[in-house]
């Protein structure tokens, strides 16, 4: 009787691991990416993964973990089609969760402007500071600035209501008024009506106007990015069976995907980033067409309300035989043309039957869905498989002329413009290609920085990399596996994202490494000595975080100081530190809270698994330094290269995640979670906990009068369109 309930236990467990790697299995990517729509000055970005920063790019696709900076007297715009960010000059943000139902942003210091046009059902718009999380609850606008010099945020809703939450019960905002936060955590605040405009504010409700009149969404769907940009490049006209096209101006011979690179951003793998000023939404979404002539954007069904993103809507060129006519100058090439009507989009990340068919019916016109989701895409023992057909498929664009693009391999990895680097594909060349659903090409870190690489650019000051945590209402996701931890398995499937299974073995052999004996200080792509951000090195291998111990492992682990950020000065061991958080307010014990930004401690000495830090590796000053080990090299892929013949993935998984390690979590009085910035190494063991549902609001004192607004910065931009107050 003990064997036979032994025998069934065993069953059920074995059950419900494999239903979970089941569903894991199919983790699909978010529906939609930022774009980087619009600078002024110099603006930089870290891309998640990597410790350096690079100057940023127009139409660059942006997600999880990826930071912004503008500097002095510069701009930013963000686009995410139903929502749009700006951030004025010396603002340091980041991107912590982009999915379907999340955008959660921290705001470490200078002004964010945030105008939102709809809000979807279950869908949450959250920006952390050090003082608190503030919470949207309603469509609007709104600003936040983060003193960098002092313990203060301020909220302003101009239209729209919110919630902020810390260290007590939540303070809700609605339209018209302003809480200046203070004292840390503890919610604090002084309570005011909205101050009048300033010129960043005229110069963000221009732009919001100018977006919200565009005459291109009376052709596509409002929430497609970038669409606005649509209505000065070209023209809107109808042609037969493809309904609305738009024609861009563009010279004789132009054909898309021609003009701009190619980046690396996960989990979507190879990436276009278009020159063109409006290249952001013909490229990410619809199908392009050839007719009377020219070529037309096809958007797709107009009534989608949330079509997906897709990181290149093309079908690539490949083969052996591909490119032996062609004068790639050794090392091989690669080819691409654009999808047409009705084409489907096989992804070359790993995906579900529900993300393929969703991101095929949001930006084409597909007959039968049903069939070319059977047909194209079976799912086989969780394996994803795509049948033979793609080779059967017509392919309307593959015969026009001057439709494929080729360039040699460096060009992708090294991200050169493709405009320069083609070269010409005669017809004779294509008789002997195959098409085939993934470009074959290495990713390196260049890849991910970008057009960019090793340009000097403008980096955050001291200030805005010190140690400073942020308030999280919401559990922010685990931070991305390092680069340099997965190149190798990369290397080993070529063109596709690491599956699950992969990049989590590769997080358990950085979890067993031992912590580096100092931390290097951050390089901006491109500089080396005093503020570089070359990678820190641990033995064998550079670049690989450290280990850490659970959060609560002991005592001291829940009292202890913020981590410093890479490049900002160590408080002495044993000393408190400068710029750790103010008392928080009145405790509530029951309510459970994560809390990051402290020492990393020792590996663990116990069997439990580990969680890394993404980024820099930060001594323990309380612990001995332990002896360096070799690093392991990360796990074999368990798919190979594929041709037109072969299965989209032999891996049983789901695309590399583009937010990993796990937060610690500790008990405390918090009902938000305090945790670090995002580039700072941290303790990730624990698992991480629901945030408690916000506490009733608490009656504040009698509304105080504001300070005046700030001023216009040094050359501000002037408009002469025309706005309504708000």
């Amino acid at each position: 009787m003990k064997n036979l309930r032994r025998i069934v236990f065993l069953s059920l467990a074995s059950t419900l691991f494999f239903s979970s790697a089941a569903l894991s299995a199919f983790a699909d990517p978010p529906g939609r990416a930022v774009h980087l729509k619009y600078m002024s000055g110099a603006v930089s970005i870290q891309p998640g993964g990597v410790n350096d920063w690079v100057a940023a790019v127009a139409n660059r696709p942006l997600t999880t973990s990826d930071r912004v900076w503008t500097d002095k007297e510069a701009r930013a715009e963000l686009s995410l089609g139903s929502a749009s960010m700006r951030a004025n000059a010396e603002t340091s943000l980041t991107l912590t969760n982009i999915s379907d139902d999340m955008v959660q942003v921290e705001l470490d210091q200078g002004t964010l402007n945030l105008h939102i046009r709809h809000l979807f059902g279950g869908e949450t718009y959250e920006i952390d500071t050090p003082n608190q999380a503030f919470t949207i609850l309603k469509a609007g606008d709104y600003r936040f600035d983060v003193d960098p010099n002092a313990d203060t945020t301020s909220v302003i809703v101009w239209h729209g209501e919110g919630e902020a939450n810390g260290q007590g019960p939540g303070v809700k905002l609605k339209s018209g008024h302003q809480a200046t936060f203070s004292g840390g955590t503890s919610l604090q605040n002084q309570m005011a009506s909205a101050p009048d405009p300033d010129g960043f504010d005229d110069w963000c409700r221009v732009r919001d106007d100018r977006e919200d009149h565009a005459k291109s969404y009376q052709y596509v769907s409002a929430d497609v990015v970038g669409a606005d940009e649509l209505d000065e490049y070209g023209t809107w006209r109808t042609a037969g069976a493809y309904g609305s096209v738009w024609v861009p101006a563009v010279a004789p011979g132009w054909a898309p995907y021609h003009d701009g690179h190619w980046v690396w951003v996960e989990p979507w793998g190879w990436t276009w980033v278009d020159a063109a000023p409006w290249g952001f939404a013909p490229c990410h979404y619809g199908r392009w067409v050839f007719t009377g002539g020219y070529w037309g954007w096809a958007p797709g069904p107009v009534v989608v309300v949330r079509p997906v993103y897709a990181p290149a809507l093309v079908a690539w060129v490949g083969g052996p035989h591909f490119g032996v006519g062609l004068s790639f100058g050794g090392g091989g090439g690669v080819g691409w043309f654009a999808l047409g009507w009705g084409e489907p989009y096989v992804p070359s990340y790993h995906v579900s039957q529900t993300y393929f068919q969703q991101v095929n019916v949001t930006n084409t016109h597909i007959t039968n869905i049903t069939t070319v989701t059977n047909n194209y895409y079976v799912n086989n023992n969780n394996t994803t498989v795509v049948n033979n057909n793609i080779q059967n498929i017509h392919y309307a664009n593959q015969n026009v002329t001057g439709a494929v693009t080729a360039v040699p391999t460096r060009t992708m990895t090294n991200s050169e413009p493709v405009a320069k680097a083609a070269v010409t594909v005669p017809p004779s060349e294509m008789k002997n290609a195959s098409v085939v659903n993934a470009a074959a090409v290495v990713p390196a870190k260049t890849s991910i920085l970008g057009a960019k690489a090793g340009v000097p650019t403008a980096t955050p000051p001291a200030s805005a990399m010190a140690a400073r945590p942020v308030v999280s209402h919401a559990t922010p996701p685990p931070k991305p596996v390092p680069f340099e931890a997965k190149q190798e398995a990369l290397a080993k499937n070529p063109g596709r994202p690491l599956d699950a299974q992969t990049e989590t073995q590769i997080r358990t052999n950085i979890a067993a490494q031992p912590p580096a004996h100092a931390m290097a200080q951050p390089t901006p792509a491109g500089k080396t000595g005093s503020g570089s951000m070359t990678q820190p090195a641990t033995a064998g291998k550079p670049g690989m975080p450290v280990a850490s111990t659970p959060a609560d492992a002991t005592p001291a682990a829940k009292n202890a100081r913020p981590v410093p950020r890479p490049g900002a000065p160590q408080p002495p061991a044993g000393n408190a530190s400068a710029m750790e958080s103010k008392p928080a307010g009145p405790a509530t014990p029951s309510t459970p809270a994560n809390v990051a930004g402290r020492p990393v401690p020792r590996p663990s000495q116990a069997g439990g698994s580990t969680t890394p830090s993404s980024q820099a590796p930060v001594p323990n000053p309380n612990q001995p330094a332990a002896a360096a080990h070799p690093v392991p090299r990360p796990p074999q892929a368990g798919n190979s290269g594929n041709t037109a013949n072969n299965a989209i993935s032999k891996n049983n998984g789901q695309p590399a995640a583009t937010n990993d390690a796990v937060k610690p979590a500790v008990q405390n009085s918090s009902p938000s979670t305090l945790r670090a910035p995002q580039n700072v190494s941290m303790p990730h063991n624990a698992q991480p906990q629901r945030p408690s549902a916000p506490a009733p609001p608490q009656h504040q004192a009698a509304p105080q009068h504001h300070a005046s607004s700030p001023k216009p910065s040094k050359g501000e931009e002037k408009s002469e369109h025309k706005g309504e107050g708000r």
